[in-house]
C-alpha cells in the first residue's frame, strides 16, 4: 500500500442512538475531543430514532460542549439503516463513519481505520471504499477451540497449509449469523455486525440503503463485495461487555435477497416523437393534463 500525499480528507462521524442518555454523556464529549485531534475536517451527526427518555435533554445540554454537533430527530423509532439513510443526506464530508453508542466501542479507534482507508492499492491503484472494526471476542469455548485445532492441523498435515489465528468468536448465534452471511450473500468480513465502520461517502451515495433495521449492516458489506469494492478489517480495542442479542433481521433480509438494488432509479429518458409522428392529445380540459395529477391551479384534480 502506498501513503496518500493529497490532504486528509474529512470525515461524518454517525452515531444513531435510542433511549441513550446515559452513554451520551460519556461518549459523545470523547468523539468530540478524538475528532479535534485528527487534523482533518469533520462533523458529527447524532440521529435521535424516537428515543422516549431523556436523550433528547442531554443532547441539548451537550450541543455547546461538542463542536460540529448536528441533531437529527426520528418521530418514532426506524431502526439503525434507516438512521443511516436520514444522516446521509446530511453529510458535508468524504468519509462517512458510523459507531454505535455502547461501550463495546472506543472512538480512539477511528485513528487507524482512517489511516488505512486513505491508502492507495498498488496494484488496482484505488483506495478502499470501506473498513470495518472487528471486536475482540469472548472466550473461544474449549469444544470450539479443541475442533478448530484439529481441523487446522488437517490441513497443514495433508495440505502443507500454515496454521492462521482463528477468528474472533461472538457465540453460537453470531457465529451462525455470519456463515449464513457469507454463503448466502458473500459477505467476507469476521464481524460483519460490527457497528463501527468506515465508507466512501461516494458510495453510500450511489448504493441504495435498503434496510431499515440491523441488517444495514451486512447489506451494505454485501453490496461492496459484489461491486468488487476494496475493503478491510481493523482490531477494535478489546472490550469486556457482552456483546448483545441479534435484532430481528428477516424482513429486510428478504427484501434485499429478492430485490436487491445497486443504483437509484433515474427517470427514463423521454425522447421527442418523431416528425409526422406525434401522438394526438385527448379532447380533454386544460385543467386535467398538467402533470402529477394536478390542475392548472395547483390543485388536485379528483380521479374519474
Amino acid at each position: 500500500m502506498a501513503k496518500p500525499t493529497t490532504p486528509h480528507d474529512g470525515v461524518t462521524v454517525v452515531i444513531p442512538v435510542h433511549n441513550a442518555a446515559a452513554q451520551l454523556e460519556k461518549m459523545l464529549p470523547a468523539w468530540g475531543l478524538v475528532l479535534g485531534k485528527q487534523n482533518r475536517p469533520y462533523q458529527i451527526i447524532v440521529v435521535n430514532d424516537g428515543s422516549t427518555d431523556g436523550t433528547a435533554a442531554a443532547l441539548e445540554k451537550l450541543a455547546p460542549r461538542v463542536p460540529h454537533l448536528q441533531v437529527l430527530t426520528h418521530d418514532a423509532r426506524r431502526g439503525f439503516g434507516a438512521c443511516l439513510r436520514t444522516a446521509l443526506a446530511e453529510t458535508t464530508q468524504p468519509l462517512f463513519m458510523y459507531a454505535g453508542i455502547d461501550n463495546q466501542y472506543t472512538p480512539n479507534d477511528i485513528r487507524s481505520m482512517l489511516e488505512r482507508i486513505e491508502l492507495r492499492d498498488e496494484i488496482f491503484g484505488k483506495q478502499p471504499d470501506l473498513i470495518s472494526g472487528f471486536r475482540a471476542g469472548q472466550p473461544r469455548p474449549a469444544l470450539v477451540k479443541g475442533s478448530s485445532f484439529l481441523w487446522k492441523l488437517f490441513w497443514r498435515v495433508f495440505a502443507g497449509l500454515p496454521i492462521v489465528d482463528s477468528p474472533p468468536w461472538y457465540g453460537w448465534g453470531q457465529w451462525w449469523y455470519k456463515n449464513r452471511a457469507s454463503w448466502v450473500f458473500g459477505v467476507p468480513l469476521a464481524d460483519v455486525n460490527s457497528e463501527f465502520k468506515l465508507y466512501r461517502t461516494a458510495f453510500l451515495k450511489r448504493v441504495p440503503i435498503q434496510s431499515d433495521g440491523d441488517f444495514v449492516h451486512v447489506e451494505l458489506v454485501a453490496k461492496a463485495t459484489f461491486l468488487t469494492s476494496i475493503m478491510d478489517e481493523v482490531p477494535l480495542t478489546p472490550k469486556t461487555e457482552p456483546f448483545p442479542p441479534l435484532a430481528s433481521v428477516s424482513a429486510d433480509r428478504s427484501k434485499v435477497f429478492s430485490d436487491p438494488k445497486f443504483a437509484f432509479n433515474t427517470p427514463a429518458e423521454v425522447k421527442p416523437p418523431e416528425a409526422g409522428n406525434a401522438p394526438t392529445a385527448p379532447d380533454v380540459p386544460a385543467t386535467e393534463v398538467n402533470a402529477g395529477g394536478l390542475g392548472s391551479s395547483g390543485s388536485p384534480v379528483p380521479a374519474s
